[in-house]
C-alpha cells in the first residue's frame, strides 16, 4: 500500500503492528494534556501503548487476526482515554480536554474503522465515495458542539464497523467531515476549500491488500507445514541412505 500524510503530521498516525497489520488514525482536539495539544497527546500515547503491548507475544499474535486485532485496539483506546481524562483534570461537570479521533485498523484485506467526534473516513471504490463514518455534532457551527469524544469521560465511547479494501481502493481519513451529500466532487471540494488547514491521511491499497478468508488460511497454513514436513523426510531418507552406502561401501 501507499501512504500520504498531508497537514499537521502530529495529528496524524501511521504505523504497522504485524507483518498484515497496519494502524492508520487522525486526530482534532481542544484543550492540553500535560502541556501539549490534546490530539498529538492522543496520538502519541496510542502509538506507544501499541508499541509497549507488541512486546508481548499474546498482542502480536492478536494483531495479525481481523477479529481479534479489533478488540486488542479497542483495549489499546480504552487504556489511551482513560489516561487522557485522568491527566486532563477533567470531570463530570467539566471538560477541559479532548479530541474527534478516526482510525481505521486494517488486517488482511479488511479494515476496521474505530470513531468518536468529528473527524471522518472516506473510502473510494471503483469511482464511488461513500463515508465510513457517523456525525458525532450536534450543530454545523465552525466550531460543532460533540455528542462523543475521546478523553471527555473515563469510559470509552466509540463506534466501530468493518468494510473489505481491493486493490485500487482508496481510504482518506480527513481532521473534518464533508458536510452534505458525499461524492467525488464533493470531497475534493472540500479539501481544495479547506487548503492546508485540513490534515489527512491518504491510504491506497494494492494486490498485497487483498482480502485473505481466515477459513481458506488455515488450509493453506497446514498445507504449508504438511509440505515442509515431506520435505524433511526426504532429507532425512537420502541422508540415511548416504550413511548406509558409505557403511557398505567401507566393508
Amino acid at each position: 500500500m501507499d501512504v500520504a500524510i498531508r497537514g499537521d503530521r502530529a495529528s496524524c498516525l501511521s504505523m504497522q503492528l504485524g507483518a498484515h497489520t497496519w494502524l492508520f488514525a487522525v486526530a482534532r482536539g481542544f484543550g492540553a494534556v500535560d502541556g501539549v495539544a490534546s490530539a498529538p497527546a492522543a496520538l502519541g500515547r496510542l502509538r506507544s501503548e501499541c508499541e509497549r503491548r507488541l512486546r508481548g507475544e499474546r498482542f502480536r499474535r492478536a494483531v495479525d487476526r481481523p477479529q481479534a486485532a479489533a478488540t486488542a485496539l479497542l483495549g489499546v483506546l480504552a487504556r489511551v482515554n482513560g489516561d487522557l481524562y485522568s491527566r486532563s483534570a477533567s470531570g463530570d461537570d467539566f471538560i477541559t480536554a479532548g479530541c474527534s479521533l478516526t482510525a481505521a485498523l486494517v488486517v488482511r484485506g479488511r479494515s476496521y474503522i474505530v470513531h468518536t467526534g468529528g473527524t471522518a473516513a472516506y473510502l473510494a471504490h471503483k469511482g464511488e465515495v461513500s463515508a465510513l463514518t457517523g456525525d458525532d455534532a450536534l450543530d454545523e457551527t465552525v466550531i460543532p458542539l460533540l455528542s462523543r469524544a475521546l478523553g471527555t469521560s473515563a469510559s470509552l465511547d466509540v463506534s466501530v464497523s468493518s468494510v473489505a479494501v481491493d486493490s485500487g481502493d482508496v481510504m482518506i481519513l480527513m481532521g473534518h467531515r464533508v458536510r452534505g451529500d458525499v461524492d467525488r466532487r464533493a470531497l475534493i471540494a472540500h479539501v481544495e476549500d479547506a487548503g492546508g488547514s485540513e490534515h489527512m491521511l491518504v491510504v491506497r491499497f494494492d494486490d498485497s491488500d487483498r482480502v485473505v478468508d481466515e477459513a481458506d488460511a488455515v488450509p493453506a497454513a497446514r498445507g504449508r507445514m504438511l509440505a515442509r514436513i515431506a520435505l524433511l523426510a526426504g532429507a532425512c531418507i537420502v541422508f540415511a541412505g548416504a550413511v548406509l552406502f558409505s557403511t557398505v561401501w567401507a566393508r
